[in-house]
């Protein structure tokens, strides 16, 4: 709760919003556009009405139609929560800025990457629990984001084929 709302309303202030930061780039997709199938499918299924999905991506605004393609193809949510990295900007120091303003904002439950000197730096300067992808099985990582998403009551369990 920001100190202005704290002032204004006390502790009626309303809840934050709930989140969760998603890096792009070898935790959610590879080769710019091949879905990891995990994070694909566990995105989803997130409750869209009580979890804001962020990608923070050290893509420049140069690959947002790609991007925007890859999210509308695999009809993810927060499609309009693509946060590019300014060419004038270095992806970490981009990638930690973001990450503080949306720790101020939201409570966010957890931010996913693969690469803890950069996703795993700027979640811990927010004070945002990090799930780190091993690229090379990435399924782990994505299983425990879908463990504290399931304890946050925010993602609908896999559907099941039973024919």
């Amino acid at each position: 709760m920001s100190d202005l709302a704290r002032q204004l309303f006390g502790d009626d202030a309303p809840a934050k919003r709930l989140a969760v930061i998603v890096d792009l780039d070898e935790t959610l997709c590879t080769g710019f556009d091949c879905p990891v199938r995990a994070g694909v499918e566990l995105l989803a299924r997130v409750d869209r009405a009580r979890l804001t999905v962020h990608y923070v991506t050290a893509r420049t605004a140069v690959s947002r139609d790609g991007t925007e393609k890859f999210i509308e193809d695999h009809r993810l949510p927060g499609w309009r929560n693509v946060h590019y990295c300014p060419n004038w900007q270095g992806s970490p120091e981009h990638k930690k800025q973001v990450h503080l303003r949306l720790a101020k904002e939201f409570r966010v439950l957890a931010s996913i990457g693969d690469y803890d000197g950069e996703e795993g730096e700027a979640a811990r300067a927010a004070g945002v629990p990090f799930v780190l992808v091993d690229p090379a099985r990435p399924s782990a990582g994505w299983a425990t984001l879908e463990a504290l998403l399931t304890a946050a009551g925010v993602v609908s369990p896999p559907r099941r084929d039973d024919g």
